[in-house]
């Protein structure tokens, strides 16, 4: 396995620097090579000097490293290569005397392989993984694996739903019973289990086996509803549709084949859009499926309430940051906005693009299609056909505005500054200033304003009727 496609590009430079340290590849990393995936991640056990060894592997290739448990010998190196993708590396030290005995102390057979990186990567199989992995199973390695680490359980699921695998009976009653054990988990490891999860795919069906064994009552302090169930769906069918070439469902489908004909043409945006980042570390995807959850943990699931308030108990459960917790809002008010706007309004104009992502910016994309899968679930199928179309009118119209129409609709040049208004409108520094260059913003948009001598003659009579007396 000298030039493995599968391996990030810096994986060789890697395995030079750690050579002498007698290391095996373990872990995901092994179990993605035998499946003929890409590996992402690089999962590394030494017998000794690990500290050592990550420290040689960053210094040597200029990465950052990190030290996570220094009792347990655990650190983490972080590399970018020549297209700045970025790649995690785990060190770990040998639980036990071998690579044999580490390998039986770990969680699911599919991922306790090992290769030795000084032995043309020949595999150590001590759980009898490969053949679980051929047979599309996840088999715990021992009955006290979930008993050692209950979040494992999660993990459990996070890999049936991304492999399509079956978690079989044993290992589904060892989840079960060590459940309640999550209450002694970390929050913030569930928190970002459950961002693993979100990430996808199948996050329905994830988010449900996390039901049925249990789990989910746990960590959301509440029952995942079929209503529930049915919008994280919709949700799930509406990014897919907008990250897939085709989808052959799509014709027999007439909801979902007119929101591709409507939206289709942001496919290439949309994927772009919800790969980035929407807080550090947390993906658009991913805080998109978390919106939904949070916007129907109520026992009342067609009663929406967008206040902070209402979800601040399940925040404060799974340790959400502060910048978090403000976009989750932000993107459940963008929600209400859109729900107002296709309410009330028989068509769109360019002002209301304008002043909807003025309010919530980049989480007013996301409140879009957050909109569309409310609707669709909770919309009665007679009245479906009559009122969906206007749905994929408001959504095109905002989309539009964002992706298409951005300087004339959503971010207009700026043709004059405060300093401007001062010289040019004898104005005195203070809050006036601000409020004439937002009008002046708006009227950019609303009555096609270009330059800065129509801007000047547009606020000058602003003022002159302010301070005309009736």
């Amino acid at each position: 396995m000298k030039e493995n496609p599968a391996f990030p590009s810096l994986y060789h430079q890697i395995v030079e620097v750690l050579k002498p340290s007698a290391a095996f590849l373990v872990g995901g990393a092994v179990r993605d090579l035998l499946l003929g995936k890409p590996v992402h991640d690089l999962d590394f056990a030494l017998p000794k000097d690990t500290i050592l060894y990550a420290k040689k592997v960053a210094d040597q290739l200029n990465g950052d490293f990190y030290l996570l448990d220094k009792e347990r010998q655990a650190a983490r190196v972080l590399l970018e290569d020549e297209q700045q993708t970025r790649l995690v590396i785990d060190f770990t030290t040998f639980q036990g005397e071998s690579i044999e005995e580490d390998l039986l102390t770990r969680d699911f057979t599919i991922t306790s392989m090992g290769m030795d990186i000084n032995k043309d990567h020949q595999i150590i199989d001590p759980c009898q993984g490969a053949g679980d992995l051929k047979d599309g199973l996840i088999r715990s390695t021992s009955d006290r694996a979930l008993r050692e680490d209950p979040l494992r359980g999660m993990r459990a699921v996070r890999m049936a739903a991304q492999l399509g695998f079956l978690i079989l009976p044993d290992t589904r009653d060892q989840i079960r019973k060590s459940g309640n054990d999550l209450l002694e988990v970390s929050p913030e490891r569930i928190r970002d289990e459950l961002f693993r999860i979100l990430e996808g795919p199948n996050q329905a069906a994830a988010l449900m086996a996390l039901q049925v064994l249990g789990i989910y009552p746990v960590v959301f302090s509440g029952e995942l509803t079929l209503h529930q169930q049915g919008v994280i769906r919709v949700l799930e069918s509406f990014w897919s549709l907008l990250q897939e070439e085709h989808n052959p469902d799509v014709a027999s489908n007439w909801a979902f084949g007119l929101f591709v004909h409507r939206l289709g043409r942001y496919r290439k945006e949309t994927q772009i859009y919800l790969k980035q980042e929407a807080v550090s570390g947390r993906s658009v995807y991913q805080l998109s499926f978390l919106s939904l959850l949070l916007q129907l943990s109520r026992n009342d699931d067609q009663e929406l309430d967008f206040s902070l308030a209402h979800f601040s108990s399940v925040m404060r459960l799974l340790h959400l940051s502060n910048q978090e917790t403000d976009r989750l809002e932000k993107g459940m008010q963008a929600v209400q906005a859109y729900q107002s706007l296709t309410n009330n309004q028989l068509s769109l104009h360019p002002i209301e693009v304008y002043r909807y992502f003025r309010e919530f910016g980049e989480a007013g994309v996301e409140g879009v299609f957050l909109a569309l899968a409310l609707f669709l679930v909770g919309e009665e199928k007679t009245s479906l056909q009559s009122s969906w179309p206007d749905q994929l009118d408001t959504a095109r119209y905002l989309l539009e505005g964002w992706w298409e129409k951005r300087e004339q609709w959503v971010d207009p040049p700026g043709l004059l500054n405060g300093n401007d208004l001062q010289e040019n409108l004898d104005l005195d520094p203070g809050p006036e200033i601000g409020i004439l260059l937002e009008q002046l913003r708006e009227a950019q948009v609303r009555d096609g304003i270009q330059t800065r001598d129509e801007a000047l003659d547009y606020l000058k009579k602003i003022i002159q009727a302010k301070d005309t007396p009736g």
